[in-house]
């Protein structure tokens, strides 16, 4: 309760929707319902959207209604209301009955950035939304009286407008002898000025597309007519294609292009639409708007400033600060950033771009951010932070010195010789999906950190081998051997063992215990990904790494004559147990060097890639050289979707 009062102190009390029709003195419930469907390809977008960005489909479609309500309506504080089961507590369990419970998500466009875009819309809403589903267990009642609202006949009290993602399957009712039908009701009823509730649908998309989602506007026809409530249906779905096609555009420009042809509008509504002409529509890197002629036009921008809060719309939008070019001609990996003119503040860019920085890690597999005068790995930390939150700062493999709480110092490896190219931790049941690289200190001779992008190498795969890595997948076999490899203790950070068995059994991982305290494991993994978010093919692996072909000749002699093949360190097989051939071996090899993309490092060099686009590698070095590593957006083996695995 304490909670919900902070939360909503002096939230506004009055209806902000404006309605088409004068508000009855005592609110009446009757209502309609106006039904509507979401293409195939919406649902599909906002899906791969809310993975992108770290959230739920409930929170990009309640992001999307929430700002629709916004640009009707002028508000910035307000309420939307939602539905949960209401059965959090253990005891409730076994109950039959109604528990549900409503929520009010307080929401508040003001806290937002001038020229914010949608991607930080969105996760003002999902954090507002995941706060709300923690203190979910006052009564809808109680927290209205925590939140001092006066009580109105004209209205419901603090939640006037309601949004419901109703995900829960529909199950048949199935009793002997009894035939069960689920019927659209007679008459319609609404509690609340307006309701949107989605389900998904399996009739909405056709046999191409999938299904898709049916949205029912169910609203209070004393207050709006059809006409009102269709054509705010029909621009909520022009601004999720919008959003959905550019995530990174400032929200300002987020206008649907035919606004709802009401009877009566609040004079932010009439504002809004008055400017749409004056706002920038296009996805591409926007300019200032130009004035408009005359006092009139002025004095609109004027008002729209007062009526909003903000100050003047920005005359340089958050890309235009920036210049993008590629390394080589005629080839997009990786994508390179610079700022385009000095004093840029890196991170603050970052944190207003990350859905831009998304889309185009995405396209491009890699992004070299070049010249943003970063100095310390403080500073890169910083920066990596801003574009992804939550940093992962439990890696085992890597030391964890002189850097941040959750960066990394490159691998401690031999500096004449050269780290092979893999995809980050590949090999084990979780690794990240962005993975960062700083450049400290350059090495005076060598020590590129070589990129590849590996949709090209897989490409260039013959066919009959990339379909036998699709199928087979890989088996790595791991012999944690102190002296020869990282000790099981120092990789698993524990000396229990029943932990470390643990953590195998829940990775699906096999292991043994060898004489002389040794672990030996193995574990199956793919070769060949489909990308979760592009749906493009990857060969995705640590077959270099982990193979003894990939040894020093003199090395592989030496182990085998020491532990033999049954206890090598590393190993990698297809997935079967069958050998990989040194002849394959030689030309994955050789494709990545084809593939490779190498550059000198430059201090305050930042090269983030797409870990399950990108593989890396490190050439041999003389001299000092600090490198920083950062990774976040960890990724689960178990929800790799690919029909092999």
């Amino acid at each position: 309760i304490a909670w919900r009062r902070d939360t909503l102190a002096g939230v506004p009390a009055t209806p902000y929707l404006p309605s088409t029709q004068p508000r009855p003195a005592r609110a009446a419930h009757a209502g309609q319902r106006l039904r509507m469907h979401l293409p195939a390809h919406l649902r599909s977008g906002v899906q791969v959207l809310a993975r992108r960005e770290g959230v739920t489909a409930y929170a990009v479609l309640l992001a999307s209604f929430a700002w629709l309500l916004h640009q009707r309506s002028g508000a910035d504080d307000f309420v939307v209301g939602t539905d949960v089961a209401g059965r959090s507590h253990p005891d409730l369990e076994r109950l039959v009955g109604f528990f549900v419970n409503v929520l009010p998500l307080r929401l508040r466009p003001q806290t937002l950035a001038p020229r914010a875009s949608f991607a930080a819309w969105l996760r003002h809403c999902a954090d507002v939304a995941v706060n709300a589903f923690d203190h979910q267990e006052p009564g809808f009642d109680r927290i209205v009286e925590a939140a001092g609202v006066p009580r109105e006949r004209r209205w419901n009290p603090l939640v006037q407008v309601l949004f419901v993602l109703q995900n829960t399957p529909r199950a048949a009712l199935a009793l002997p002898g009894v035939r069960a039908e689920l019927l659209e009701p007679l008459e319609n009823w609404s509690k609340f000025d307006l309701a949107l509730f989605v389900e998904d649908h399996a009739g909405a998309g056709d046999a191409e597309d999938g299904p898709g989602w049916r949205a029912d506007w169910v609203y209070a026809d004393a207050l709006f007519d059809a006409a009102t409530v269709a054509a705010l249906g029909r621009d909520w779905q022009r601004l999720l294609e919008q959003v959905l096609a550019s995530p990174w555009t400032p929200l300002d420009a987020a206008l649907p292009s035919s606004p709802s042809d009401t009877k009566a509008e609040a004079p932010s509504q009439v504002l809004l639409h008055e400017i749409t002409d004056m706002t920038l529509t296009s996805s591409s890197t926007p300019a200032a708007p130009a004035a408009p002629a005359g006092n009139a036009g002025a004095s609109k921008l004027d008002k729209l400033r007062k009526l909003k809060g903000s100050p003047a719309i920005a005359a340089e939008t958050p890309r235009a600060q920036v210049k993008t070019s590629f390394l080589q001609a005629g080839r997009e990996f990786p994508l390179v950033i610079e700022p385009a003119a000095a004093g840029l503040d890196m991170a603050e860019w970052a944190r207003r771009e990350r859905g831009y920085i998304a889309d185009m890690l995405c396209k491009h597999g890699g992004v070299l951010f070049r010249n943003f005068g970063l100095r310390t790995p403080a500073d890169f930390e910083t920066f990596a932070e801003a574009i992804e939150p939550e940093l992962y700062g439990g890696y085992g493999d890597l030391p964890k010195n002189e850097g941040g709480k959750n960066t990394y110092r490159s691998t401690p490896y031999p500096e004449k010789e050269m780290i092979l190219f893999h995809n980050e931790s590949a090999h084990m049941e979780r690794w990240p999906r962005k993975q960062w690289f700083f450049c400290e200190l350059p090495s005076p001779v060598g020590g590129a950190t070589p990129i590849v992008d590996c949709r090209e190498v897989y490409r260039r795969l013959p066919a009959e081998l990339a379909q036998r890595f699709e199928q087979k997948q890989l088996l790595y076999i791991r012999t944690f051997t102190e002296r020869l490899d990282v000790s099981w203790r120092d990789f698993f950070k524990t000396d229990d063992r029943r932990a470390v068995e643990a953590r195998l059994q829940a990775a699906g991982t096999q292991y043994r215990w060898l004489a002389g305290d040794e672990l030996q494991t193995r574990t199956f993994c793919p070769a060949v990904i489909t990308h979760p978010q592009t749906g493009e093919k990857v060969f995705f692996n640590q077959v270099q790494l982990h193979h003894i072909a990939c040894l020093d000749p003199s090395v592989r002699r030496d182990l085998l004559a020491m532990v033999g093949m049954e206890r090598m360190p590393r190993h990698v097989t297809y997935g079967d147990g069958s050998e990989i051939d040194e002849q394959t071996m030689a030309l994955v090899g050789q494709l990545y060097e084809q593939c490779a993309v190498r550059f000198t490092w430059q201090q305050g060099d930042v090269v983030m890639l797409d870990n399950m686009i990108a593989a890396h590698a490190r050439d041999p070095y003389e001299g000092p050289r600090k490198i920083v590593v950062a990774m976040g957006a960890m990724f689960e083996r178990k929800d790799l979707l690919t029909p092999a695995y």
